[in-house]
């Protein structure tokens, strides 16, 4: 079992949320597509929990950013119920099966200006 946490204040990561272009390179267009016509807080809080799963994910990988895992590989969409579902593509579904992972968990909690998401797989070995 491989494990990954990360914790973000919030209001550190409006000047990121509020860049178009910062967001396109960190985001893929489904998790910026669940955020079309949330508040603008709501918003930036959304993006700041996915910015912090990528992040866990990443500690789960073993990687950092740019260590085979661009910001695009990990993608966290909400599912129906609003439960955060993690896709690997591309050097992060290679590194995953290198390391013969299942699928990764993430569980994200915002209280006040936190954030915290925790991340988890299971190995198949």
């Amino acid at each position: 079992m491989r494990t990954g946490v990360d914790l973000l204040a919030i209001h550190r990561f409006v000047p990121i949320a509020r860049r178009a272009r910062y967001c396109s390179l960190l985001f893929t267009e489904g998790e910026l597509a669940q955020t079309v016509g949330l508040r603008p807080e709501r918003r930036v809080e959304r993006l700041a929990g996915r910015f912090c799963a990528k992040e866990a994910t990443c500690k789960v990988l073993g990687r950092g950013f740019g260590q085979g895992i661009h910001w695009r590989d990990i993608e966290v969409l909400g599912d129906p119920w609003g439960r955060p579902v993690v896709t690997l593509h591309r050097g992060a579904r290679t590194i995953a099966d290198a390391l013969e992972l299942d699928e990764v968990v993430v569980t994200l909690t915002h209280q006040a200006d936190l954030v915290v998401a925790f991340a988890v797989a299971e190995t198949r070995k």
